[in-house]
């Protein structure tokens, strides 16, 4: 696969933590929010997915390979936990009003079992079933038919786990009370639920990579992304708001994401490169980070909000630009930990 298509997944990437952003401004149409939690998060497993299948001719072995993704996705879950739990403590003390012990107690709780504070979830997410995905793709590798077993067992799998996920009644897990100890079991198996249940995205991205290795005309990229996006946008507007995070998603969840997904990739391989897109891209995991647990998106929003008396404008060019604001005020952020924190994520 040449190399120039990993441009491509930056850009995915890059307009994937962008409609992160904007799926997380608070009044957003609802319908708009519906189609961007359909498949904003599923892009970045399909990205994955695409990257393992690129990775499979390198030579490095897969501890190899797997060492340094912990380096690069665990070593910031820790780092960023760590800060918001500093936070966090700073505010039980000097506003004690905002968040009591136990509130905090259950935190700490979260960042040690892995099932992560605001959107730190999802790194320890994407490590497991990534590692998980890698485990399956090399037991099948060569092997007859190796692709449509391997689909068939990520699909066994994430049944698997859309079936404990009900039993468990997890998506009312939030709102449940109960002891520090049932807490931490509970978030221990609803972060190896989740890795389970993305594994169909990481199978796609993978299957993606496959079949579209090859060059096409920037004509029938375009076509059909645009067919895709459109039957991702009509499926998704006749499901329930998806999210990974809580685990609240159907079967039928995974087909439009799948189409959405897909067009925006082929889209974004027949644009042309942007590097301000591939920029954010290549720094998404800081911005997934920093943008709710730092309040950068909760600070941009209120000095729009009172742009929007100077600058009369609809909700939607208001909630664009407050997401397009985010993006130019993580880029100090950005440059701090590239700069001086490398080593926060995983970096030397």
């Amino acid at each position: 696969m040449p190399n120039k298509r990993l441009y491509y997944l930056d850009m995915a990437k890059g307009v994937g933590i962008f409609l992160v952003i904007l799926g997380h401004i608070e009044y957003l149409d609802p319908d708009i929010k519906r189609w961007i939690a359909s498949f904003h998060m599923p892009l970045f497993f399909v990205a994955g997915g695409v990257l393992a299948y690129v990775k499979e001719a390198s030579p490095s072995s897969l501890g190899e390979q797997w060492i340094r993704r912990a380096k690069g996705i665990l070593v910031p879950y820790v780092s960023f936990s760590v800060i918001m739990l500093t936070m966090r403590t700073f505010e039980y003390f000097v506003q004690p009003e905002r968040i009591t012990g136990r509130e905090l107690i259950k935190e700490f709780v979260e960042s040690l079992t892995g099932y992560g504070l605001y959107t730190l979830w999802f790194l320890p997410a994407y490590f497991l079933s990534g590692l998980l995905f890698s485990l399956l793709c090399r037991s099948l590798r060569g092997k007859r038919y190796g692709q449509l077993r391997l689909g068939f067992y990520i699909f066994l799998l994430s049944g698997f786990g859309l079936l404990m996920a009900s039993v468990l009644h997890v998506t009312e897990y939030p709102v449940t009370e109960g002891t520090f100890g049932w807490y931490a079991v509970m978030d221990i198996l609803i972060v190896f639920l989740r890795a389970l249940i993305v594994q169909p995205f990481f199978w796609l991205g993978h299957l993606y990579g496959k079949i579209s290795s090859g060059a096409e005309k920037k004509s029938m990229l375009c076509l059909s992304g645009l067919l895709f996006l459109g039957m991702g946008i009509f499926l998704s507007g006749q499901l329930p708001v998806m999210d990974l995070h809580y685990l609240i998603l159907s079967p039928l969840h995974y087909g439009a994401a799948a189409c959405s997904c897909a067009g925006l990739l082929n889209l974004l391989r027949a644009a042309p490169v942007s590097r301000a897109v591939s920029y954010l891209g290549r720094n998404s995991l800081i911005i997934m980070c920093t943008h709710t647990g730092m309040f950068v998106l909760y600070y941009v929003s209120l000095g729009m909000f009172f742009v929007r008396k100077l600058i009369p404008m609809t909700d939607l060019v208001l909630y664009i630009s407050i997401a397009a604001a985010a993006c130019v005020a993580e880029l100090p952020i950005i440059w701090i930990f590239n700069r001086y924190f490398k080593y926060l994520l995983g970096r030397t």
